[in-house]
Protein backbone atom coordinates (compact mmCIF):
# COMPACT_ATOMS: atom_id res chain seq x y z
CA UNK A 1 0.00 0.00 0.00
CA UNK A 2 1.39 3.39 -1.03
CA UNK A 3 2.45 5.67 1.83
CA UNK A 4 0.86 9.13 1.67
CA UNK A 5 1.40 12.52 3.28
CA UNK A 6 -1.50 11.70 5.62
CA UNK A 7 0.39 8.60 6.83
CA UNK A 8 3.44 10.71 7.63
CA UNK A 9 1.26 13.28 9.42
CA UNK A 10 -0.37 10.53 11.47
CA UNK A 11 3.01 8.96 12.27
CA UNK A 12 4.53 12.25 13.43
CA UNK A 13 1.49 13.87 15.01
CA UNK A 14 1.96 16.87 12.73
CA UNK A 15 -0.49 18.46 10.30
CA UNK A 16 -0.49 17.51 6.62
CA UNK A 17 0.26 21.18 5.90
CA UNK A 18 3.51 20.97 7.85
CA UNK A 19 4.51 17.77 6.07
CA UNK A 20 3.68 19.36 2.72
CA UNK A 21 5.85 22.38 3.55
CA UNK A 22 8.78 20.09 4.29
CA UNK A 23 8.31 18.14 1.05
CA UNK A 24 8.27 21.41 -0.89
CA UNK A 25 11.38 22.65 0.90
CA UNK A 26 9.67 25.42 2.81
CA UNK A 27 11.43 26.09 6.09
CA UNK A 28 9.84 24.47 9.16
CA UNK A 29 10.93 24.04 12.78
CA UNK A 30 14.03 21.89 13.18
CA UNK A 31 12.38 19.36 15.54
CA UNK A 32 9.49 18.92 13.08
CA UNK A 33 11.93 18.43 10.21
CA UNK A 34 13.67 15.64 12.14
CA UNK A 35 10.35 13.94 12.96
CA UNK A 36 9.30 13.99 9.30
CA UNK A 37 12.64 12.70 7.99
CA UNK A 38 12.60 9.82 10.52
CA UNK A 39 9.02 8.94 9.54
CA UNK A 40 9.84 9.02 5.82
CA UNK A 41 12.68 6.58 6.41
CA UNK A 42 10.59 4.24 8.60
CA UNK A 43 7.57 4.20 6.30
CA UNK A 44 9.49 4.14 3.02
CA UNK A 45 7.62 7.14 1.61
CA UNK A 46 8.19 7.87 -2.10
CA UNK A 47 6.86 11.25 -3.29
CA UNK A 48 4.75 11.52 -6.42
CA UNK A 49 7.28 13.52 -8.40
CA UNK A 50 5.04 14.03 -11.44
CA UNK A 51 2.29 15.56 -9.30
CA UNK A 52 4.81 17.77 -7.51
CA UNK A 53 6.15 19.10 -10.80
CA UNK A 54 2.66 19.81 -12.15
CA UNK A 55 1.76 21.76 -9.01
CA UNK A 56 4.98 23.70 -8.66
CA UNK A 57 6.35 23.72 -12.22
CA UNK A 58 9.59 22.53 -10.65
CA UNK A 59 11.59 19.58 -11.93
CA UNK A 60 13.39 18.84 -8.64
CA UNK A 61 16.49 18.14 -10.73
CA UNK A 62 20.03 19.11 -9.74
CA UNK A 63 22.92 19.09 -12.19
CA UNK A 64 26.61 18.42 -11.69
CA UNK A 65 28.71 19.80 -14.55
CA UNK A 66 32.38 18.79 -14.71
CA UNK A 67 35.12 18.98 -17.29
CA UNK A 68 35.79 15.28 -17.88
CA UNK A 69 33.82 12.22 -16.76
CA UNK A 70 37.00 10.19 -17.31
CA UNK A 71 38.68 12.13 -14.50
CA UNK A 72 38.05 9.92 -11.47
CA UNK A 73 39.48 12.54 -9.10
CA UNK A 74 36.13 14.32 -8.83
CA UNK A 75 34.30 11.09 -7.98
CA UNK A 76 33.94 11.94 -4.25
CA UNK A 77 32.34 15.29 -5.11
CA UNK A 78 29.89 13.69 -7.54
CA UNK A 79 29.17 10.97 -4.99
CA UNK A 80 28.47 13.53 -2.27
CA UNK A 81 26.05 15.53 -4.43
CA UNK A 82 24.41 12.30 -5.61
CA UNK A 83 23.75 11.33 -1.99
CA UNK A 84 22.87 14.76 -0.58
CA UNK A 85 20.08 15.77 -2.93
CA UNK A 86 18.25 12.45 -3.55
CA UNK A 87 17.84 12.15 0.23
CA UNK A 88 15.87 15.39 -0.12
CA UNK A 89 13.73 14.12 -3.01
CA UNK A 90 15.80 15.59 -5.84
CA UNK A 91 17.17 13.80 -8.89
CA UNK A 92 20.85 14.41 -9.73
CA UNK A 93 22.14 14.35 -13.30
CA UNK A 94 25.88 14.50 -14.00
CA UNK A 95 27.07 16.13 -17.24
CA UNK A 96 30.44 16.77 -18.86
CA UNK A 97 31.73 19.21 -21.47
CA UNK A 98 35.01 17.37 -22.21
CA UNK A 99 37.18 20.49 -21.92
CA UNK A 100 35.27 22.06 -24.83
CA UNK A 101 34.09 25.58 -24.04
CA UNK A 102 31.42 25.60 -26.74
CA UNK A 103 30.18 22.25 -25.51
CA UNK A 104 30.03 23.69 -22.00
CA UNK A 105 27.80 26.53 -23.21
CA UNK A 106 25.55 24.06 -25.06
CA UNK A 107 25.17 21.85 -21.97
CA UNK A 108 24.28 24.89 -19.85
CA UNK A 109 21.65 25.93 -22.38
CA UNK A 110 20.20 22.40 -22.21
CA UNK A 111 20.11 22.63 -18.41
CA UNK A 112 18.22 25.92 -18.68
CA UNK A 113 15.73 24.54 -21.21
CA UNK A 114 15.06 21.54 -18.95
CA UNK A 115 14.48 23.84 -15.97
CA UNK A 116 17.01 22.32 -13.56
CA UNK A 117 16.62 23.77 -10.09
CA UNK A 118 20.33 24.17 -9.38
CA UNK A 119 23.82 23.31 -10.59
CA UNK A 120 27.17 22.44 -9.01
CA UNK A 121 29.73 23.34 -11.64
CA UNK A 122 33.44 22.92 -12.29
CA UNK A 123 34.15 25.79 -14.73
CA UNK A 124 36.39 25.51 -17.78
CA UNK A 125 38.82 28.06 -16.34
CA UNK A 126 38.87 31.31 -14.37
CA UNK A 127 37.83 33.23 -17.51
CA UNK A 128 34.59 31.26 -17.63
CA UNK A 129 31.45 33.40 -17.45
CA UNK A 130 28.82 31.00 -18.78
CA UNK A 131 27.53 30.47 -15.25
CA UNK A 132 25.75 33.83 -15.49
CA UNK A 133 23.47 32.34 -18.18
CA UNK A 134 22.09 30.09 -15.44
CA UNK A 135 21.70 32.99 -13.05
CA UNK A 136 19.86 35.03 -15.69
CA UNK A 137 17.46 32.08 -16.03
CA UNK A 138 16.89 32.02 -12.27
CA UNK A 139 18.88 28.80 -11.71
CA UNK A 140 21.26 28.94 -8.72
CA UNK A 141 24.81 27.77 -9.35
CA UNK A 142 27.79 27.02 -7.10
CA UNK A 143 31.26 26.90 -8.65
CA UNK A 144 33.99 24.49 -7.57
CA UNK A 145 37.77 24.94 -7.70
CA UNK A 146 37.80 28.35 -9.41
CA UNK A 147 37.33 32.03 -8.64
CA UNK A 148 36.32 33.50 -12.00
CA UNK A 149 37.69 36.90 -12.94
CA UNK A 150 34.14 37.87 -13.91
CA UNK A 151 32.75 37.45 -10.37
CA UNK A 152 32.86 41.21 -9.81
CA UNK A 153 30.45 41.69 -12.72
CA UNK A 154 28.58 38.42 -12.15
CA UNK A 155 28.72 37.54 -8.43
CA UNK A 156 28.64 33.81 -7.75
CA UNK A 157 29.10 31.36 -4.88
CA UNK A 158 32.41 29.47 -4.91
CA UNK A 159 33.84 26.56 -2.91
CA UNK A 160 37.57 25.85 -3.02
CA UNK A 161 40.26 24.01 -1.12
CA UNK A 162 42.90 25.99 0.78
CA UNK A 163 45.29 25.98 -2.16
CA UNK A 164 47.64 28.67 -0.89
CA UNK A 165 48.32 27.40 2.61
CA UNK A 166 48.51 23.79 1.46
CA UNK A 167 51.23 24.59 -1.06
CA UNK A 168 53.01 26.87 1.40
CA UNK A 169 53.36 23.89 3.76
CA UNK A 170 54.84 21.73 1.00
CA UNK A 171 57.23 24.48 -0.14
CA UNK A 172 58.45 25.10 3.41
CA UNK A 173 59.00 21.35 3.82
CA UNK A 174 61.17 21.28 0.70
CA UNK A 175 63.17 24.32 1.78
CA UNK A 176 63.76 23.01 5.30
CA UNK A 177 65.16 19.84 3.75
CA UNK A 178 67.68 21.83 1.74
CA UNK A 179 65.99 21.94 -1.68
CA UNK A 180 66.63 25.21 -3.51
CA UNK A 181 66.70 23.83 -7.06
CA UNK A 182 63.12 22.78 -7.63
CA UNK A 183 60.87 22.42 -10.65
CA UNK A 184 57.18 23.33 -10.38
CA UNK A 185 55.37 21.04 -12.77
CA UNK A 186 52.07 21.95 -14.46
CA UNK A 187 51.45 25.63 -14.79
CA UNK A 188 47.97 25.84 -16.26
CA UNK A 189 46.60 28.59 -18.44
CA UNK A 190 43.84 30.64 -16.77
CA UNK A 191 43.48 28.43 -13.70
CA UNK A 192 42.99 30.36 -10.47
CA UNK A 193 43.63 27.17 -8.52
CA UNK A 194 46.98 26.32 -10.11
CA UNK A 195 48.09 29.96 -10.17
CA UNK A 196 47.42 30.22 -6.41
CA UNK A 197 49.40 27.05 -5.71
CA UNK A 198 52.36 28.24 -7.77
CA UNK A 199 52.27 31.66 -6.12
CA UNK A 200 52.42 30.06 -2.67
CA UNK A 201 55.62 28.19 -3.60
CA UNK A 202 57.20 31.32 -5.07
CA UNK A 203 56.27 33.36 -1.99
CA UNK A 204 57.76 30.88 0.48
CA UNK A 205 61.06 30.74 -1.37
CA UNK A 206 61.07 34.52 -1.80
CA UNK A 207 60.72 34.83 1.99
CA UNK A 208 63.91 32.80 2.23
CA UNK A 209 65.68 35.09 -0.24
CA UNK A 210 65.36 32.88 -3.33
CA UNK A 211 63.67 33.71 -6.63
CA UNK A 212 62.54 30.50 -8.28
CA UNK A 213 61.61 32.42 -11.42
CA UNK A 214 65.34 32.81 -12.08
CA UNK A 215 65.81 29.03 -12.17
CA UNK A 216 66.43 27.48 -15.61
CA UNK A 217 63.62 24.93 -15.54
CA UNK A 218 61.11 25.43 -18.32
CA UNK A 219 57.56 25.53 -17.01
CA UNK A 220 55.52 26.62 -19.99
CA UNK A 221 51.80 26.38 -19.32
CA UNK A 222 50.08 23.08 -19.97
CA UNK A 223 46.71 23.34 -21.66
CA UNK A 224 44.08 21.37 -19.78
CA UNK A 225 42.46 18.79 -22.02
CA UNK A 226 41.39 15.18 -21.60
CA UNK A 227 42.96 13.51 -18.59
CA UNK A 228 45.29 11.18 -20.49
CA UNK A 229 46.59 14.07 -22.62
CA UNK A 230 47.47 16.17 -19.57
CA UNK A 231 49.30 13.22 -18.01
CA UNK A 232 51.28 12.72 -21.22
CA UNK A 233 52.17 16.42 -21.50
CA UNK A 234 53.52 16.39 -17.96
CA UNK A 235 55.50 13.22 -18.61
CA UNK A 236 57.21 14.67 -21.67
CA UNK A 237 57.95 17.96 -19.95
CA UNK A 238 59.59 16.37 -16.92
CA UNK A 239 61.61 13.94 -19.06
CA UNK A 240 63.10 16.94 -20.86
CA UNK A 241 63.92 18.67 -17.56
CA UNK A 242 65.48 15.55 -16.02
CA UNK A 243 67.75 15.18 -19.06
CA UNK A 244 69.13 18.72 -18.63
CA UNK A 245 72.79 19.18 -17.55
CA UNK A 246 71.78 20.37 -14.06
CA UNK A 247 68.41 18.81 -13.19
CA UNK A 248 66.48 19.92 -10.08
CA UNK A 249 66.80 18.11 -6.77
CA UNK A 250 63.02 18.20 -6.26
CA UNK A 251 59.80 18.41 -8.25
CA UNK A 252 56.67 20.15 -6.99
CA UNK A 253 53.55 18.66 -8.59
CA UNK A 254 50.72 21.20 -8.56
CA UNK A 255 48.08 18.48 -8.91
CA UNK A 256 47.70 14.73 -9.21
CA UNK A 257 47.68 14.78 -13.03
CA UNK A 258 51.12 16.36 -12.98
CA UNK A 259 52.18 13.67 -10.51
CA UNK A 260 50.91 10.85 -12.71
CA UNK A 261 52.87 12.15 -15.68
CA UNK A 262 55.89 12.98 -13.55
CA UNK A 263 56.06 9.56 -11.92
CA UNK A 264 55.94 7.96 -15.37
CA UNK A 265 58.89 10.13 -16.45
CA UNK A 266 60.87 9.31 -13.30
CA UNK A 267 60.25 5.61 -13.84
CA UNK A 268 61.42 5.87 -17.46
CA UNK A 269 64.57 7.70 -16.33
CA UNK A 270 65.16 4.93 -13.76
CA UNK A 271 65.56 7.44 -10.92
CA UNK A 272 65.28 6.56 -7.25
CA UNK A 273 62.85 8.42 -4.97
CA UNK A 274 64.07 10.26 -2.91
CA UNK A 275 67.72 9.34 -3.50
CA UNK A 276 67.91 10.82 -7.00
CA UNK A 277 64.89 13.09 -6.99
CA UNK A 278 62.53 14.38 -4.26
CA UNK A 279 58.81 14.87 -4.83
CA UNK A 280 55.85 16.65 -3.26
CA UNK A 281 52.31 16.94 -4.58
CA UNK A 282 49.27 19.10 -3.94
CA UNK A 283 46.63 16.33 -4.06
CA UNK A 284 46.44 12.85 -2.73
CA UNK A 285 45.79 10.12 -5.26
CA UNK A 286 44.93 6.51 -4.36
CA UNK A 287 47.62 5.41 -6.83
CA UNK A 288 50.21 6.88 -4.45
CA UNK A 289 49.59 3.81 -2.30
CA UNK A 290 51.27 1.72 -5.00
CA UNK A 291 54.50 3.72 -4.71
CA UNK A 292 57.46 2.04 -3.07
CA UNK A 293 58.16 5.36 -1.33
CA UNK A 294 55.17 7.17 0.20
CA UNK A 295 54.41 10.58 -1.32
CA UNK A 296 54.67 13.75 0.75
CA UNK A 297 51.51 15.56 -0.21
CA UNK A 298 48.55 17.70 0.75
CA UNK A 299 45.13 16.05 0.51
CA UNK A 300 41.95 17.90 -0.38
CA UNK A 301 38.78 16.99 1.49
CA UNK A 302 36.62 16.44 -1.58
CA UNK A 303 33.68 15.16 0.45
CA UNK A 304 33.67 18.35 2.53
CA UNK A 305 34.02 20.36 -0.69
CA UNK A 306 30.94 18.65 -2.14
CA UNK A 307 28.93 18.93 1.07
CA UNK A 308 29.59 22.66 1.37
CA UNK A 309 28.57 23.21 -2.26
CA UNK A 310 25.34 21.28 -1.63
CA UNK A 311 24.54 23.25 1.51
CA UNK A 312 24.98 26.57 -0.29
CA UNK A 313 23.00 25.44 -3.34
CA UNK A 314 20.08 24.19 -1.24
CA UNK A 315 19.93 27.55 0.58
CA UNK A 316 19.76 29.36 -2.76
CA UNK A 317 17.05 27.04 -4.06
CA UNK A 318 15.10 27.74 -0.88
CA UNK A 319 15.38 31.48 -1.53
CA UNK A 320 18.01 32.27 1.11
CA UNK A 321 20.51 34.74 -0.39
CA UNK A 322 21.43 36.42 2.89
CA UNK A 323 25.15 35.59 2.48
CA UNK A 324 25.36 35.84 -1.31
CA UNK A 325 27.91 35.70 -2.83
CA UNK A 326 29.99 33.54 -0.53
CA UNK A 327 33.43 32.01 -1.00
CA UNK A 328 34.11 28.99 1.19
CA UNK A 329 37.66 27.71 1.70
CA UNK A 330 37.97 24.05 2.77
CA UNK A 331 40.94 22.98 4.91
CA UNK A 332 43.51 20.57 3.49
CA UNK A 333 45.65 17.98 5.29
CA UNK A 334 49.44 17.67 5.11
CA UNK A 335 50.85 14.13 4.82
CA UNK A 336 54.56 13.77 5.51
CA UNK A 337 55.70 10.82 3.40
CA UNK A 338 59.17 9.56 2.50
CA UNK A 339 59.52 11.18 -0.91
CA UNK A 340 61.72 14.12 0.20
CA UNK A 341 65.43 13.62 0.81
CA UNK A 342 67.03 15.68 3.56
CA UNK A 343 69.98 17.30 1.79
CA UNK A 344 71.19 18.74 5.10
CA UNK A 345 71.74 15.21 6.44
CA UNK A 346 74.65 14.64 4.05
CA UNK A 347 76.19 17.98 4.95
CA UNK A 348 75.90 17.21 8.66
CA UNK A 349 77.49 13.78 8.23
CA UNK A 350 80.39 15.32 6.30
CA UNK A 351 80.80 18.04 8.92
CA UNK A 352 80.85 15.47 11.74
CA UNK A 353 83.43 13.42 9.88
CA UNK A 354 85.62 16.50 9.29
CA UNK A 355 85.43 17.57 12.94
CA UNK A 356 86.06 14.10 14.32
CA UNK A 357 89.34 14.12 16.31
CA UNK A 358 92.19 12.06 14.91
CA UNK A 359 92.91 8.80 16.79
Amino acid sequence: MKVTIKDIARETGLSTATVSKYLNHIKIQENNRKLIEDAIQRLGYQPNRSAQMLRSKKTRTIGVLISDLGNYFWGPVIGTVSHYFPSRQYTVITCSYNFDKEREKAVIQDIISQNFEGLVMLPFDNQDYYYHLLQDAGIPVVLLDQLPVTRQKYPVDCVLSDNYNGCALLAEHLFQNGHTDICILNHSVHSYTVATRVQAVLDIYRQHGLNLLQKPYDCEPIIFSETQDVIFQNRQKLLKILESPAPPTAVFFTNYLAAMGGLSAINSAKLNIPGDISLVCFDYDPLFRAMHTSMTCVAQDLTALGNKACEILLRRISGDYSDFPCTEIINVQFHSGKSVRNLHAGEKALLNKTNKPAP
